[in-house]
């Protein structure tokens, strides 16, 4: 959805009319979609459609083919006109005061068609937007703008280096929410702003009834509002606005701050991507914002894991014998380096400061390591038995002065008669 225009008249805020930007090729017919987003219920809804040089749309023995979907009620019917002012007027309504089903998605479907000539970006404007209830009040809801733009097209350079829309890296555990804010740093000043935001695998934005639970600091004007939607690419989009074109307070700082939660196998680090990022200034002008990006790292383990020593029971290890453990951490310590050792049970194991783990009786083992930053590990160990030694041990059946699996083999062929 693009970035709203202001209503001459006052507006349902949560409630609107609009087209998501798109892109299209010179020569291309594509259909587009009118969303309707409303709270409240309607039976009749009119807008004015101002297209740009370059673009028409779809037509049949002068008519133009505009089609409701399955939200209309059952005789709504839609209907078209040219305005002297060269905008296209459409009137959608129901002689039996029938209600637009469901409270999102697409009303309308048209054909747009780009001449061979179009090139850039351009925008297209709905204003004049009227909606009806079922006791037949007038309901004014916010104009729209909608950037159409040709495929592979690059934007302008952004306004200005310090105008920018970002979150800060973070770190969060797995299974945790976390209070996040989006910050905008500015020279200029802005009215509205958009900008889709891009979740890896594990996180998610908390809702409450379906709807994202996005707020607004106290940088905002008096009659700012925030509005999401999820888009058909998985991105959500957020749209600040306000009807009388209050600008935003200050020039850096929180504007926008939301719950993140990661699920319980979240682990980092990830790329969070916000994009298409457009402000609008007091005299509608767009500007242009960089992509941003911000790191999420997972904050450690939940705890240690039980590991087992990988000799059978059958195999008792004898009292003193001493087993060397390679243990592989997952994820791994930037600099992967280790202060100290600790077993669960020292009844069991004790645990030298290298890993050498010198059994006491047969049993498992609960690890620690300590990482030089002060964080505990212990993930995903992964423990293989290098070598056991002891010299003259009845286990060592074929006398080369350790007990591996190659004992394992006399004692089996042993067995066979072999």
């Amino acid at each position: 959805m693009a970035l709203c225009m202001v209503a001459t008249l006052s507006a349902t805020a949560v409630d609107t009319f609009y087209i998501n930007d798109f892109t299209i090729n010179p020569g291309e017919t594509k259909q587009v979609e009118i969303n309707l987003n409303n709270d409240s219920v309607y039976t009749a809804l009119q807008a004015d459609i101002y297209l740009p040089e370059g673009l028409t749309i779809e037509q049949e023995d002068g008519d133009y083919l505009f089609d409701l979907t399955d939200r209309k009620g059952r005789d709504h019917t839609i209907a078209s006109t040219l305005l002297s002012s060269g905008a296209i007027r459409i009137l959608i309504a129901s002689q039996t005061l029938k209600t637009f089903k469901n409270n999102s998605g697409a009303l309308v479907t048209f054909n747009i068609i780009a001449d061979n000539n179009f090139s850039g970006s351009k925008t297209i404007e709905m204003k004049n937007i009227i909606a009806t209830d079922d006791a037949r009040v007038k309901h004014y809801m916010p104009n729209q703008a909608t950037t159409v733009t040709q495929e592979g097209y690059t934007p302008p350079t952004p306004t200005g280096e310090a105008d920018c829309f970002y979150i800060n890296d973070f770190s969060i555990n797995p299974g945790e929410t976390k209070l996040i804010e989006i910050n905008l740093d500015n020279d200029s000043v802005y009215t509205a702003l958009q900008a889709d935001i891009y979740l890896p695998e594990g996180l998610t934005i908390e809702q409450e009834d379906g709807d994202y639970l996005f707020e607004l600091t106290d940088r905002k004007g008096r009659d700012h509002t925030i509005a999401s939607t999820m888009l058909s690419n998985g991105a959500i989009r957020i749209l600040i606005a306000s009807q009388t074109l209050k600008t935003f307070k200050n020039n850096s700082g929180a504007l926008v701050t939301f719950n993140i939660i990661a699920d319980n196998s979240f682990s980092g680090p990830k790329t969070i991507q916000m994009r298409n990022i457009i402000a609008t200034d007091d005299a509608r002008v767009k500007h242009y914002f960089p992509n941003t990006t911000c790191t999420v790292t997972s904050g450690g383990s939940t705890g240690p894991v039980n590991v087992t020593s990988l000799v059978t029971t059958s195999c008792d290890i004898p009292k003193g014998v001493k087993v060397k453990f390679n243990v592989g951490v997952n994820p791994s310590n930037a600099n992967n380096q280790y202060l100290a050792w600790t077993s669960s049970d020292n009844n069991i194991a004790t645990v030298s400061a290298d890993g050498t783990i010198e059994t006491l009786t047969m049993g498992t083992v609960t690890i620690t390591a300590t990482t030089t930053d002060g964080s505990n590990i212990a993930l995903n160990y992964v423990i293989n038995v290098t070598e056991t030694q002891q010299s003259g041990n009845s286990l060592d059946v074929n006398g080369d002065g350790y007990i591996t699996s190659a004992d394992i083999t006399v004692i089996y062929n042993y067995i066979l008669g072999n």
